[in-house]
This record gives structure tokens, sequence and C-alpha cells, in this order.
């Protein structure tokens, strides 16, 4: 099975034996031996552990944690200073790769740099706003896809993802390289931090998904023998920009 998992946010009575389920199901995917992880900057992961609480920062111990544990279950992780610095690590990526299409949520931390008219400049096609029949269609033709996150846990490395129409699914599904970019203050130490905030969205003015999409690494698939292979049911690739 794909390490993605999709559940349904329960009343409080079921809230602990959701908790421990998915605590239980994300522990057992990040603790699968991973033979390709790829390392990250010792020097970035470093710069993190002097970013201090201030405000509604993560404090830097816990982006340390994500990072850690991101690397260790196949993930790719770097801090990023600004959008630009953003923008250059997926323009690299993008031309490492050979991409011809990138499809894109409309991340709001990327909006000050025109993307599309930067990449078309090196021949990419960057699709955004696409809904519908032609999204699933774009999502499974392009070679790498871009979405924000909702929050994301330290203690498993893993992603949240909330899903809507402006935040497809299939962006981060479909893509054999999936790029996720990320706030520091959306870094939450663990699951046990998560639903306090999904009971406060669900009562807030905004309506909570139904569906919750928790990603921990790449896709990685076993079969009958238990041979682990990465990518057959998701992206081989997962990129995360910690972006300041």
């Amino acid at each position: 099975m794909p390490n993605y998992w999709s559940g349904v946010v329960a009343d409080s009575k079921s809230r602990e034996a959701i908790l421990e389920n998915v605590r239980s199901a994300l522990k057992s995917k990040s603790s699968t031996p991973v033979s390709h992880v790829a390392s990250v900057s010792n020097q970035a992961a470093a710069k993190l552990t002097q970013t201090q609480s201030t405000g509604d920062q993560a404090p830097g111990e816990t982006i340390q944690r994500f990072a850690s544990e991101l690397i260790r279950i196949g993930g790719r992780f770097q801090h990023c200073v600004g959008d630009k610095e953003a923008f250059e690590y997926i323009e690299q990526l993008a031309l490492d790769r050979r991409s011809k299409m990138i499809i894109s949520w409309n991340v709001p931390l990327l909006t000050d740099v025109d993307l599309r008219t930067r990449f078309e400049e090196k021949d990419i096609i960057f699709e955004t706003g696409i809904t519908g029949r032609e999204l699933i269609s774009k999502a499974a033709e392009a070679d790498i896809g871009i979405s924000g996150v909702d929050y994301a846990l330290a203690d498993t490395g893993t992603l949240v993802l909330f899903a809507g129409e402006l935040q497809p699914r299939s962006v981060s599904l479909l893509p054999p390289v999936h790029v996720a970019i990320v706030r520091p203050q959306q870094i939450l130490p663990g699951l046990g931090d998560l639903f306090p905030f999904l009971q406060g969205e669900s009562n807030g003015l905004r309506n909570l998904s139904s569906a919750i999409t928790f990603i921990t690494g790449p896709s990685r698939t076993a079969d009958i023998e238990l041979k682990l292979v990465v990518g057959v049911h998701g992206p081989q690739e997962l990129h995360v920009l910690v972006v300041d």
C-alpha cells in the first residue's frame, strides 16, 4: 500500500481511537527502511536549530526534528529564505529532471514571482488554477506537482493536506515529483497537537474538509513478497521547502 492515508474527521468521542490508529499507521510507515534516502545540506538543517520561537514561528527544535524525520523516511528538505530562494530551488529541480510541465496550487508564498513567465523562458509549461477533468489529465502528464500544506507533523515528518477545490489532491499524488511549500508556523510537534486545530477549523468560519491526506515520505508499495518499490502509486520524490 502507498504511504498516503486519508481519513474523516471524527467527533470527540472517537478522537482517542482515531489518534491511536493514525499514530500507529504513521509510525509504521516512517519506520520502513528506505535504501535511497536523500541527504540534505547539513548546513541548512543546522541553521534551523538556531531559529527562535518568536510570535507565530515554530521553534527551531520542532523544525529540526521535522527535517530529520523527513530525511530519514526518504524525503528531501530545504530551508529557503523568501520565495525567491524557493523558486530557484524548484527551477533547478525542474532543469535537473528535464521537466516539460509543472502543475501547481496557487501557493501564496510564490505569488510574488511570475512563475509562468519564468518557467516558459526555460521551455517549461506551468499550469495552475485548473479544475475538473482537465486537472486530472494535466496532473497525470506533469513532471512536478507543487502544493502548499495545511500542517506538518515533526515527530513523523508528515504533511497534512485538506482536500478542496483550490487544493486538489491530484497535484500531490500524480506527478512523479511532489514539492510541498511549508511555513515554519505550520509545523506542529505531533499528531496530538493537530486535533485542537482541526476542532477550531470545524467550529470556525472555515468549513473543514471531510477528507484529510497524511503524506509521509515518497510513495512506497510492497508486493506480496514485501519488497518495497518507490513511486508506483504516487510520487517517487518528495521535496519539502520550509520558506520563511
